[in-house]
């Protein structure tokens, strides 16, 4: 396969796809009209990216594309509905980077906590303000508040535990771990919580999750913290919220609209408050995380390059609508057999979703298993062709 990769990439993955005599195109500076230009220019069978973004004009640009995949969790970078539209697998690596995340996360938490940022800022320029800093409240006993309980999340859980930290979250199908409560409302989290970190994914449900309602719920002089996606917070709403309450605070490791070259000059309201710590989207960037998602995206190119599909736990796109009915057919292996059955069982009303052909060995006769909807007696319809052996529906 030809593969071309659009963002910092393992070298091990790399010489393991060259080895395995896949064509690497590597251009970790990749963006915007650039990409385009490349998958016109290289017609790449795979894209594999990191925060690059996948617009519709770089999709369409290749009509051989093949796979999208993001060398990471988060896939909300990628045009995923119009990847689905032009056949174009997308997959991604779970919980790969979950450590990496949560590792920033708490980092996020105690350099509020203990004002690093201030305390690096006034030494580099030759001044010392111990008094300034004898209030800092630390974190062993105060409670820290999940929105989202995933592998990140979890993981945040088991390193504030080790704080000594009350851990309480919530999630919208409850999950369990020793130490931690779990509760069934996001009220009842901000209620409770000292520190509240946010991990959930970008979707409908998700979008502006933090807004004036729900910053009035927290703690006045709380601390918000988000390395999951920008488009969870109303920043307006924040914004107006840090300046009505003095003793909020912010960690964020994404904002909106960030750019998407790798190095540039930018400006963000939220990036320039005195009372917001912000990284540059570097939750998943540290080389353990890097070597781990490498071996990911390798292991997803080698299954791609083998059978020509995609991990169902790594395929983002696919549709995953649960078929009302599953038709079995077992029919003689002929030339034509596959065709004259779905033909005839779209003709009797049926919509066909997903479908598999299961070899029996020998080569004679064929399974095909169809899911979809439509009327029961098509396989009467069935029975009565000549090389249909029985079919059933359930």
């Amino acid at each position: 396969m030809k593969i071309l990769i659009a963002d910092l990439f393992s070298p091990a993955g790399i010489n393991t796809l060259e080895e395995e005599k896949h064509e690497i195109i590597y251009d970790k500076n990749l963006s915007g009209a650039k990409l385009t230009e490349a998958l016109a220019a290289h017609k790449p069978d795979v894209l594999i990216v990191r925060s690059t973004k996948v617009t519709a004009d770089d999709i369409d640009a290749n009509a051989g594309l093949a796979l999208i995949i993001r060398a990471g969790a988060g896939y909300d970078t990628i045009d995923v509905a119009h990847a689905s539209s032009r056949g174009v697998y997308v997959a991604n690596c779970p919980g790969k980077n979950a450590t990496a995340v949560a590792e920033l996360a708490m980092g996020l938490i105690i350099s509020i906590d203990r004002r690093l940022g201030e305390n690096y800022k006034l030494q580099k320029e030759g001044k010392w303000a111990k008094g300034l800093f004898a209030n800092c409240l630390g974190l062993k006993g105060r409670t820290l508040g999940l929105i989202g309980f995933g592998n990140i999340a979890q993981r945040v859980a088991k390193r504030a535990l080790a704080f000594e930290m009350k851990v309480v979250a919530y999630n919208r199908s409850p999950k369990t771990m020793e130490g931690v409560e779990v509760v069934s409302t996001i009220d009842e989290v901000l209620a409770q919580a000292d520190i509240v970190s946010l991990h959930v994914p970008a979707t409908k449900d998700t979008k502006n999750l933090v807004n004036k309602e729900f910053l009035g719920k927290m703690k006045p002089d709380g601390v918000l913290i988000n390395t999951a996606r920008g488009t969870n917070v109303v920043e307006e709403d924040l914004l107006a919220h840090l300046e009505a309450n003095p003793n909020f605070w912010f960690g964020t490791d994404v904002l909106n609209g960030e750019p998407s070259a790798k190095e540039c000059d930018w400006e963000h309201p939220l990036g320039m408050h005195p009372r917001v710590y912000g990284t540059h989207h570097i939750g998943a960037s540290t080389k353990q995380s890097e070597d781990e998602i490498g071996e990911e995206t390798v292991r997803i190119c080698q299954v791609f390059a083998a059978t020509g599909s995609v991990d169902d736990t790594n395929w983002v796109n696919r549709d995953r609508t649960k078929a009302k009915h599953t038709l079995v057919v077992k029919a003689k292996r002929t030339p034509a057999v596959y065709g004259e059955v779905f033909g005839l069982v779209a003709a009797h009303g049926w919509t066909i979703g997903e479908s598999e052909a299961l070899m029996c060995e020998g080569g004679v006769a064929v399974i095909l298993k169809i899911h979809g909807e439509g009327p029961a007696d098509v396989t009467e319809k069935l029975a009565a062709h000549e090389s249909v052996l029985s079919a059933s529906v359930s």
